[in-house]
């Protein structure tokens, strides 16, 4: 008889593949400002707290797809075999698109008034522990895939359990939240702002810690185990919207770090029969993704001044990558180089 999980791997998710094509339009509005003349207050809180939505989305599409292979393994070693590779494939991702990124950055460095010296420690504490250098912000991303996976191998390997793994990773996410609140500088104890001012110079925010949560999350969804009734999300997604709107603190950020989940729950199984090009979609959010800052950085420093926002530089970096698309598509088979860049 056939499983969940294996039905779940040869099923075609066509809500996750749109969505993350509509999310990546977001992230790159996100960076290149194109609603940077609206001040409606109603606008910006709308449009601040939709960006909030997207990466967490992302980590919890890549927790599907690898936690229900790994969900299949019947022992320890499959699972552990499962994730290995999988932690090699991002880590290496993260690796070239650094590598990609250090022209622009060494231009940073060639432009800035900092000594050479003190750009080297930057640049491996951007690498490191940032998860990002100059204009190369998407890349946090990978970073926190790459040592939350990690941490995750570790802690099979140790013979922790799935609800204790979980458990674990909701520590991590209350201690991200904690952290972003600490790097804002707004405490008046001297030791909090002590820590707060440690962990802006090593992590500069608590990004890196959320995304093992979502990873999880993820994972439960695709192996069952994580289900919310229609009610359940529309009471989840008020309550999250209501601290937002209140902002309470460390209490808001940690409820608003619940609506991207009811997002995937709302979409992740939407059938969507007319949409017939969602390989296209899958594949252009992670071009989009990946590269729209590159073209960005070129088109603001060849066209405009470094540091232009607007409509133009929103269009030019969305239709570059989208273009890009169906030659990487069509050529990622004989060049397995772009295969290992784009997934």
């Amino acid at each position: 008889m056939e499983t969940k999980t294996q039905s779940l791997a040869r099923k075609e998710f066509k809500g996750i593949d749109v969505t993350k094509f509509i999310l990546a339009l977001l992230v790159v509005a996100g960076h290149t400002h194109p609603f940077k003349d609206i001040h409606h207050p109603t606008f910006l809180y709308i449009w601040r707290n939709l960006l909030l939505l997207v990466v967490p989305y992302f980590f919890m599409a890549a927790g599907f797809f690898l936690f229900q292979k790994v969900a299949e393994k019947p022992n320890k070693a499959q699972k552990l075999a499962v994730i290995w590779p999988y932690i090699k494939r991002i880590g290496k991702m993260y690796l070239y698109w650094t590598v990609i990124f250090i022209p622009i950055t060494l231009w940073n460095y060639a432009t800035d008034d900092i000594i050479f010296r003190k750009d080297i420690i930057l640049f491996i504490r951007g690498t490191l522990f940032f998860g990002e250098n100059y204009y190369s912000w998407p890349l946090w991303f990978l970073l926190s895939m790459t040592y939350s996976l990690a941490f995750i191998y570790l802690l099979i390997l140790l013979d922790f359990k799935r609800n204790t793994i979980f458990l674990i990773s909701i520590l991590f996410f209350v201690v991200a939240t904690i952290f972003n609140e600490l790097v804002k500088q707004e405490s008046h104890n001297e030791v909090l702002l002590s820590i707060g001012k440690a962990v802006k110079y090593l992590f500069l925010t608590g990004r890196l810690f959320t995304g093992m949560f979502y990873l999880m999350i993820g994972g439960l969804i695709a192996t069952n185990r994580f289900r919310l009734s229609p009610l359940a999300i529309i009471t989840l997604v008020g309550i999250a919207l209501y601290f937002q709107y209140h902002q309470v603190k460390i209490v808001s950020p940690l409820f608003f770090g619940l609506f991207p989940i009811a997002l995937f729950l709302l979409t992740f199984n939407l059938q969507l029969k007319r949409v017939t090009r969602n390989a296209f979609y899958r594949k252009s959010s992670t071009v989009l993704y990946f590269t729209h800052m590159i073209v960005f950085f070129l088109y603001s420093l060849l066209f405009k001044t470094l540091g232009y926002f607007g409509w133009d530089a929103f269009l030019v970096a969305v239709i570059v990558p989208l273009l890009l698309t169906p030659l990487i598509i069509k050529y990622e088979n004989r060049r397995p180089f772009l295969k290992e860049l784009f997934g």
